[in-house]
């Protein structure tokens, strides 16, 4: 078990929705088994404590961008004295489409957005979307694997490219938010290019190539233009799971923050994704061997995607093929849920006091 200590002064009960995972799970009048129940076994494995000495850890009480969108950066850096005067790792959880950034340098961070290279903290991961069970959700006459075909087939549906005017538009905005961003007006780094173009690039390396068979619906709007409640059953969404059911492999890269809600659900629903690494974090990188188990191209090797793909397929035997769907399945059972993402939190953050 971890003891954690936060500082309770920094809570507003008309804020709670912004608490991280583990304070919201903790910072309640539930039993122990209601917040099984709710939360998830996990939460056993951290305990709250008075006082920073008597920690293991302190934990900053809300995720990053409520400090920051809020203007409570000072009440963060008084956290991260009062963990550096403790002699305990400090612990911050950012989520959301931009880097954290953090203003001092001894922290353990967990963000979704964030680059692989970027220096100054005590250990650096991401973490894994929260999702539901998709297999559950939408395999109601059970899941099949696919068999191995000579030629692999691969999957993309979603925001790639645009009308030559879109794009220009989208262009000329992030170079605005750049710019915005370099001259202190903006708090948040935006993507250092325009992302849907960049998608379309890399589809296009694919898409050339005889020895691939493409699956692409490529929208021209976000979520294919549906805003408002995200209903697991609509058309659009059943098209996107249905997408990534029906190729052997889907195409995972960064949108307009620095990781992919693709690269989840795909493992979640027992299919092998294509990685595109523009310098993303997953989670406990230095712990899973991801290369190692699906496709990996690195940005720079784009242009030998499809070759790189077509070795990865021609490598796997039927059997091997279909032994890969339900590893990726249990790499997100094991890894990607919470109980598997705070199971192996605790184990970091003991190895870290040791």
């Amino acid at each position: 078990m971890v003891k954690i200590y936060t500082d309770l002064t920094h809570y507003n009960p008309d804020h709670r929705y912004h608490l991280n995972s583990i304070t919201k799970a903790l910072w309640n009048d539930r039993t122990p088994e209601e917040r099984d129940q709710v939360y998830g076994i996990w939460v056993r494995q951290f305990q709250p404590v008075p006082s920073p000495d008597q920690a293991d850890i302190v934990l900053l009480a809300y995720k990053w961008s409520h400090y920051v969108n809020r203007g409570l950066i000072p009440q963060a850096v008084q956290a991260a004295r009062q963990a550096q005067s403790a002699g305990k790792p400090f612990v911050i959880f950012s989520e959301g489409d931009f880097p954290a950034h953090l203003p001092f340098d001894n922290a353990v961070l967990f963000e979704t957005a964030g680059y692989r290279s970027a220096p100054g903290y005590v250990y650096h991961s991401g973490q894994p979307i929260s999702l539901p069970d998709y297999r559950q959700l939408y395999c109601q006459n059970g899941w099949q694997p696919r068999r191995k075909t000579v030629r692999p087939m691969v999957g993309f549906c979603g925001l790639a490219g645009g009308s030559a005017l879109q794009l220009l538009t989208r262009r000329s905005a992030n170079l605005g938010q750049r710019l915005s961003y370099r001259l202190g007006w903006r708090k948040w780094e935006p993507p250092p290019f325009e992302t849907s173009s960049f998608r379309q690039r890399v589809l296009q390396q694919l898409a050339g190539s005889p020895g691939i068979d493409t699956n692409f619906i490529l929208r021209k709007k976000y979520r294919a233009g549906v805003s408002g409640e995200k209903d697991p059953n609509h058309p659009s969404r059943l098209e996107f799971v249905g997408n990534i059911l029906n190729s052997d492999y889907t195409v995972c890269m960064r949108g307009g923050g620095n990781f992919s809600v693709r690269f989840y659900e795909t493992l979640c629903l027992g299919r092998i994704p294509i990685f595109i690494d523009t310098d993303c974090l997953l989670p406990f990188q230095d712990e899973i061997d991801y290369k190692a188990i699906f496709p990996w191209i690195d940005v720079k090797d784009l242009p030998h995607a499809a070759e790189m793909v077509q070795d990865f397929h021609a490598r796997l035997s039927n059997d091997d093929f279909i032994d890969l769907q339900k590893a990726c399945r249990k790499l997100w059972l094991d890894h990607m849920t919470p109980n598997g993402f705070y199971t192996d939190l605790s184990v970091k953050l003991k190895s870290l006091l040791s």
